[in-house]
């Protein structure tokens, strides 16, 4: 099955908006600096060694999809639909049974139902992105 939404020119950008990375950037900041006062003013005593530990991995889990979040890209092309990050996801054309757009302006995505219903987002932080979310959405329209 060829694509019915052909893009010989790639369209690609980042995956999530500049006002969503801004906030999700400033929530992250706000949030180490609550822990940081937490473990150094509030506590009675420092952690101990399995306390830090354990604070240290929730860092990581704090900064490691933040981190992913800021440079995740998404292109569309002739091949289909692509998301880097933290998980990375592809979708090709000949597997798309229908696709809608959703969410608000600043939070963009792309649901992509495959023939076989496995269901993915992608993100689209650009106006070219959600244009072409649009015409991919318009191509591929659920049937009753």
């Amino acid at each position: 099955m060829t694509a019915r939404v052909p893009f010989d020119s790639p369209v690609s950008g980042p995956a999530y908006g500049l006002a969503f990375r801004i906030f999700a950037t400033v929530a992250v900041l706000a949030l180490l600096t609550y822990g940081a006062r937490v473990v150094f003013v509030v506590l009675p005593e420092p952690p101990s060694r399995d306390g830090w530990i354990l604070l240290g991995a929730a860092a990581f889990a704090l900064i490691g999809p933040w981190y992913f979040m800021l440079i995740a890209m998404t292109t569309i092309d002739a091949q289909g639909i692509r998301q880097s990050g933290l998980i990375e996801r592809k979708t090709d054309w000949s597997e798309i049974g229908y696709a809608r757009v959703r969410g608000p302006s600043f939070s963009r995505r792309l649901l992509v139902r495959n023939i076989g219903g496995r269901v993915r987002y992608y993100f689209g932080g650009t106006r070219q992105l959600h244009a072409a979310f649009d015409q991919i959405a318009a191509a591929y329209p659920r049937r009753p």
